[in-house]
């Protein structure tokens, strides 16, 4: 038994899915089999949840969601087999799923039935019988003609009306015709628009270079079905919306494949670094760091509140930071941290000189490409570093989702470690890495906004 999925709200209301797979995923990502619209319906994550068959019931599970799953009013914390008419929201206030079991059996259609006319039902008009008459052949002749005449009247004007409406219709269809190949037309220039930003962007990045081939693919498939003349015009605009669809999740990957992440790299990679903590209990870490501002010989790193504190609220007892390029650990000193942020402020000092990021950004707009920089495996367990110096790595990606507080960012390639700096477009700061989703398999990270470090800067500096 399959199960049917309709869509209560959100931007694909009234839409209806059959799932047939064992396993199908619900979310925001574009690989969901149950997808949401990544722009518009915020309150599910990438990788939401998962319904699933299990000794022949369907069961729905939450896969780490930010605002988690609900099953008739109630949030779920562990599998819940699901019954007929039960409805999902993903969030409180979310968008919602009705399930309902899908058999796939074709609908009874009813006999119609079809009444047969009396004659009683065939009014007045109907000629009665001539009675024979003693008069000659003429008078006869003009007696019948008389009695036939309207029946000749009616069936030359039927024969009219039946020749009007014949045409009528032709001249509908010629137009209908037209207007599909003209539909037709500008579906294939605007496929063909899209194909050309395709194929001429390319990434360095293996990740993302992967996206943009499965999207080449894709939309030589929807072309394809475009050309066909054998799809109606009704086939047409679905393809429509299909196609203005692939448009709007594609044209994020054109925009961080045309990113100029070089560019931010060669401006920003000397002030970017690696944090050692030493936390109380023995216990060491490393993450990424920054220097944001520089005075003299100091400088002042911004980093993840979680790098130099414990869970319990403990600073760390040492602290340290190695440039990109360098092996040499400047020690450092933690200035503050923020309340309400995965946010910290530490302070260095180099006799010569501190280099630093160009500088804070403006706010995001969702589709917006990023760049980062950052030490995922922080000093690698080989100890190359102690002779070639941390060399830090970067990735591509685009924004998904700008609130307040967060960003989420859907990254194509390595996610970087928390404190790494994010950059916009004009090669500024917007933000900072501090964690990740871990349904999306380091996918999609989470970040501080730029405005969140400027407030921390303005109150400890």
């Amino acid at each position: 038994m399959d199960a049917e999925f309709r869509y209560l709200d959100g931007a694909f209301a009234g839409q209806v899915r059959i799932v047939r797979k064992e396993f199908a995923t619900i979310g925001r990502h574009p690989s969901a089999d149950l997808p949401f619209d990544a722009h518009l319906d915020v309150d599910v994550s990438g990788r939401h949840a998962a319904v699933f068959r299990q000794e022949g019931r369907w069961m729905v599970r939450d896969l780490g969601s930010t605002n988690g799953t609900w099953v008739n009013g109630t949030r779920i914390k562990s599998d819940r087999a699901l019954a007929p008419g039960d409805v999902l929201r993903f969030g409180s206030t979310g968008p919602q799923l009705r399930y309902q079991p899908f058999t796939g059996d074709a609908p009874t259609v009813p006999v119609t039935a079809i009444a047969t006319a009396d004659a009683s039902s065939r009014g007045r008009g109907a000629p009665a019988a001539i009675r024979p008459r003693h008069d000659t052949t003429e008078r006869v002749r003009a007696e019948v003609e008389r009695q036939t005449a309207g029946w000749k009247r009616a069936t030359i004007g039927l024969s009219i009306v039946a020749l009007l409406t014949s045409g009528a219709l032709g001249l509908l269809a010629v137009r209908r015709s037209r207007a599909a190949e003209e539909l037709r037309t500008q579906l294939l220039r605007e496929t063909d628009t899209l194909l050309a930003s395709l194929r001429g962007a390319s990434s360095s990045v293996a990740a993302l270079e992967t996206e943009l081939a499965r999207a080449r693919e894709e939309t030589a498939r929807l072309r394809a079905v475009i050309a066909d003349r054998s799809v109606s015009h009704e086939g047409l605009d679905s393809l429509s919306d299909r196609l203005r669809g692939s448009t709007t999740a594609q044209s994020p990957l054109v925009e961080a494949a045309r990113f100029d992440r070089g560019g931010i790299d060669s401006a920003n990679g000397d002030a970017v670094g690696v944090v050692v903590s030493e936390l109380p209990g023995g216990r060491s870490i490393a993450g990424t760091g920054f220097a944001i501002r520089a005075r003299g010989d100091t400088g002042w790193i911004i980093t993840a509140r979680h790098l130099v504190m414990d869970s319990t609220g403990r600073a760390a007892l040492r602290l340290g930071f190695l440039f990109n390029g360098s092996s040499q650990n400047f020690r450092a000193q933690l200035v503050g941290v923020a309340d309400s942020a995965d946010l910290a402020l530490l302070r260095v000092r180099v006799r010569a000189g501190v280099p630093v990021v160009s500088g804070l950004g403006g706010a995001l707009r969702a589709g917006d490409p990023v760049a980062a920089l950052g030490f995922p495996v922080g000093l690698d367990a080989a100890g190359r570093w102690r002779i070639e110096g941390v060399r830090a790595v970067g990735f591509t990606g685009t924004t998904r989702r700008v609130g307040p507080g967060l960003l989420e960012i859907d990254s194509y390639g390595v996610s970087g470690s928390s404190g790494s700096p994010l950059f916009g477009s004009d090669g500024h700061v917007v933000g900072m890495v501090y964690g990740g989703d871990p349904a999306s398999g380091g996918r999609v990270v989470f970040a501080v906004p730029a405005r969140a470090i400027e407030l921390l800067l303005a109150r400890l500096q």
